[in-house]
């Protein structure tokens, strides 16, 4: 019997084919002959009872284009064995939505990433929970603050640190992150606090302009890495802001920390994360839309998605198949 699998993304044509992982994802069930329905978070409702899902079935996924879809159909959620969340951030009243309604069904469908984690994890603060279930210790981890601007300004009296960096909390993809100069910032923080408020603040890494890494932990194990290099000028190496890949091993302290945090994420039941780190401290754990699958396979030719695939096998009962 065939798995019948759903992915939640954003609309096709804001994909880029060519890096995208969810198409890698794709590809890989449609090479299994997994029956793939396609739909974005708007098309998840509940419905007389049950929920539903209003997707359209993906035709063959060549590498680096788009599938076709078809028309829309109505399907109960619970005639599919899988679903993908890959909806890319923000993390905002929407996606909060989605997740709670998909919840629903968790009990019977498999999730990669589960519904009810993605609304309890955020990502900025899964490195705590780690730390605080024991599985990280306070040297693995950037310090950080997230508060008000005034308490922001009395953290950054008391960092060494010469420069300081502040990110939206609910913000995503090296979006909107500034960097200040330690002095600057007090002095800003404490004429204005408002400004900082609501923001994650931290002492910027020199290790960012050469060791932010992307760790890619798939059912508790660890299978790619990549460091991402800022562009020339820059300091933030997201690639999707103009960041480079390249390939180095990982150090022991690396391959260490991202052990223990693979262990962690083990034990949450978060089949699929991707775990950044500065140098060997963890900056953030990525579970909502993980990226990084293109990348590694343009730089190894190993492709990972199988991986994903392997996990959802291993676990939809036999007796939904």
């Amino acid at each position: 019997m065939k798995l019948k699998l759903f992915i939640v993304a954003d609309p096709l044509e804001q994909l880029n084919p060519a890096s995208d992982s969810s198409l890698a994802l794709l590809r890989e069930a449609q090479k299994r002959k997994y029956e793939v329905v396609w739909l974005t978070h708007s098309d998840v409702e509940y419905v007389n009872d049950r929920v539903m899902l209003r997707g359209r079935s993906c035709g063959t996924c060549p590498p680096g284009g788009l599938p076709a879809l078809g028309e829309v159909e109505l399907y109960p959620a619970l005639s599919f064995h899988a679903g993908l969340i890959r909806k890319d951030p923000p993390f905002n009243e929407d996606y909060v939505r989605l997740c709670w309604i998909l919840a629903l069904v968790e009990h019977a469908v498999f999730f990669v990433n589960r519904p009810s984690l993605l609304v309890r994890h955020h990502e900025k603060l899964l490195p705590l929970s780690a730390l605080a279930a024991g599985f990280l210790k306070k040297t693995d981890l950037i310090p950080s603050h997230l508060g008000s601007g005034t308490s922001a300004a009395a953290f950054v009296q008391n960092l060494k640190a010469e420069k300081v960096i502040a990110k939206p909390f609910l913000g995503h993809g090296g979006k909107n992150i500034t960097q200040w100069h330690r002095e600057e910032f007090i002095q800003q923080g404490l004429r204005k606090p408002e400004v900082f408020d609501g923001l994650v603040v931290q002492p910027f890494l020199e290790d960012v302009l050469r060791e932010d890494r992307r760790v890619l932990v798939i059912d508790g194990k660890i299978r790619g890495q990549f460091v991402r290099v800022p562009p020339p000028g820059g300091f933030i190496a997201n690639l999707a802001q103009g960041g480079s890949a390249e390939m180095r091993a990982l150090t022991k302290a690396q391959q260490a920390v991202s052990e223990r945090a693979a262990r962690y994420l083990k034990k949450l039941g978060i089949i699929f994360a991707g775990l950044d780190l500065i140098g060997a401290k963890v900056s953030e754990i990525n579970i909502t839309s993980p990226t990084g699958f293109m990348a590694f396979e343009k730089l190894t030719g190993q492709q990972l998605s199988c991986f994903v695939l392997d996990a959802i096998e291993r676990n939809v009962p036999r007796r939904r198949r």
